[in-house]
């Protein structure tokens, strides 16, 4: 499970995000959510390029996150301080 606390320096600020810990690269992301994903060389991890702003953006990241193998990309939807507080227990 992806933790917001984890999350890639250059993701894009908002719901979902890559955990920089369990990315492998795999670029699965990058293909299944085209335009909304892409590589961080550096850091060594995918990241948001921009949060989705219409159905199709939704769709396309959330099939993404869904086709991700290391659960990586998370949603913190509107509990983003409920699952702070899960992951700080």
């Amino acid at each position: 499970m992806a933790n917001p606390l984890k999350k890639a320096s250059r993701n894009a600020p908002g719901r979902y995000y890559v955990d920089r810990t369990l990315c492998t690269m795999c670029q699965v992301c990058v293909s299944m959510g085209e335009g909304y994903f892409d590589i961080d060389w550096d850091e060594e991890t995918a990241y948001v390029t921009s949060q989705p702003d219409g159905k199709f953006g939704e769709m396309a990241v959330r099939e993404a996150m869904l086709s991700c193998p290391e659960n990586a990309i998370g949603d913190d939807g509107d509990k983003v301080e409920e699952k702070r507080r899960e992951f700080n227990e």
